[in-house]
């Protein structure tokens, strides 16, 4: 079966001498692993497969395989624009390292291929901070997997307490209570998240921040979706960069 669909690139490998592996979150059968035959001899092709791109393509569907071979692909709209900003960029490869760690193969998921190009597409303006683009991208990720972080935070909104941590033992949240082993977040941190989730995409503009702590809200989502997927969700980005957020 010939399946033809809108995808974002995940990641790419190299295979063999002249082919590559690509990962595509599509819209019509979520995350895809496809092999390229030939493709780094195709000059025209190259810069197609790149992660961030968001494209168009075809690919030969075998119900008992799980890698698809890829038949054409297009690019709609080119990752270059995030090239000028590393904070965009950062931002933009953490939103599909996190799908990476979320999505099985071959579970469509429309909604949240919808949520992911759309804050791709809005990283490459100039109008809203890149970092809460990518807070608004979490909170609405759990939301999407039914693991509503804001549901599970609403207790606390009205409390008073410096900072929550997350048992990723047994999924509860204890004020005050430092343990180096568990994610904690800030009072700050816990009132930007009820803030952006009063907000849709188009309209984060108007959230003001002067700071926020990036690296406590990124590890904080990568326990709080540890433990509720029963899975180790890794993100590399941080290190990756090595940059002080």
């Amino acid at each position: 079966m010939i399946v033809s669909t809108r995808g974002i690139v995940i990641r790419t490998l190299n295979y063999r001498e002249t082919s590559k592996i690509v990962e595509i979150f599509t819209e019509s059968d979520g995350l895809v692993a496809l092999i390229a035959k030939g493709y780094r001899k195709q000059t025209k092709q190259l810069g197609i497969l790149e992660p961030l791109n968001i494209v168009f393509v075809s690919f030969y569907k075998k119900k008992s395989q799980e890698l698809h071979l890829l038949s054409k692909a297009e690019t709609l709209s080119s990752y270059y624009k995030l090239l000028n900003s590393t904070e965009k960029l950062f931002v933009g490869l953490t939103i599909l390292n996190f799908i990476k760690e979320t999505q099985v193969l071959e579970n469509p998921n429309e909604p949240l291929f919808r949520l992911t190009e759309n804050c791709i597409e809005k990283l490459k303006e100039d109008k809203i901070n890149p970092l809460i683009i990518l807070v608004y991208f979490l909170v609405r990720l759990t939301q999407d997997l039914g693991l509503d972080a804001i549901e599970k935070l609403e207790p606390w909104k009205n409390k008073e307490f410096k900072y929550l941590t997350f048992n990723s033992i047994n999924g509860e949240f204890q004020a005050d209570f430092s343990f180096e082993q568990f994610a904690k977040i800030s009072r700050k941190t816990v009132d930007l998240f009820f803030t952006i989730d009063d907000f849709e995409l188009e309209n984060l503009d108007k959230i003001q921040i002067v700071s926020l702590k990036i690296k406590e809200i990124i590890n904080f989502f990568a326990e709080y979706l540890s433990f509720y997927l029963g899975k180790s969700v890794k993100i590399n980005t941080l290190d990756i960069f090595n940059y002080d957020f």
